[in-house]
């Protein structure tokens, strides 16, 4: 998302699964989720490039967001181990290839990297949890109840591992939503105009409050909270 003046809060959108070069024509690398497989260095690599672009801005203040919707939610967490990250905004998080290496002539084979089985990029083997304690950002995770690529034994797994590492986040699970329920076209009958809008408003408060205002030291943040009515 280009900058300006008014705007000076970075953001990197990566929910249609391609990162482009800022500053020239070329993409850094287009990443096509339905024909190949990428190495984990390969995506990680795009992230870092996109970071050190955005804060080499005349407009930067120093800070970047970064969201993405099925891969590209899995991206932005990946993002967020950059400690350069200041949010992520994670839509449920996880991804869709159809793999020509595991394909026949007359079949295909669908593998779904979702966070909680390790299984992002070339090899099925990513380390996305176990670097939880990585993340400086604050992020949002946001899934439907109903999302059957990341069940609710994978969502318990996902929280739990974000508390353990003390990671500061925000896990929203939406009771009637299905997997993609934000995507208008592409969703058919899973698409819930309501309910994209309130997750909307969710990246809206968290990017304002960590890109664009400049609010000082959190109080009450600190010790243990109070156990009082």
């Amino acid at each position: 998302m280009a900058t300006s003046a008014q705007h000076p809060h970075l953001i990197m959108n990566l929910q249609d699964l391609k990162l482009w070069h800022m500053m020239g024509p070329e993409p850094i690398r287009a990443m096509n989720g339905n024909s190949q497989r990428q190495k984990l260095s390969a995506y990680d690599e795009d992230a870092t490039l996109a970071i050190d672009t955005l804060l080499s801005l005349s407009t930067s203040n120093g800070r970047v967001g970064t969201t993405g919707m099925c891969l590209g939610g899995h991206l932005a967490y990946r993002c967020a181990l950059d400690q350069r990250i200041s949010a992520a905004v994670c839509y449920f998080a996880t991804g869709k290839f159809r793999d020509p290496s595991l394909s026949s002539l007359t079949t295909s084979v669908t593998i779904f990297p979702d966070i909680h089985s390790h299984s992002l990029g070339e090899g099925q083997n990513d380390d996305s949890l176990a670097r939880a304690k990585d993340i400086k950002g604050e992020l949002v995770m946001i899934f439907g109840k109903r999302d059957t690529h990341v069940p609710p034994a994978g969502r318990d797994l996902i929280r739990k591992t974000l508390h353990d590492a003390g990671v500061t986040f925000n896990f929203y699970e939406a009771a009637w939503a299905q997997h993609a329920f934000i995507r208008d076209e592409l969703s058919k009958g899973r698409y819930d105009p309501a309910l994209a809008g309130i997750c909307f408003e969710m990246l809206l408060e968290l990017f304002n409050r960590t890109l664009r205002s400049d609010l000082g030291p959190r109080e009450g943040g600190q010790g243990e909270p109070e156990h009082e009515c």
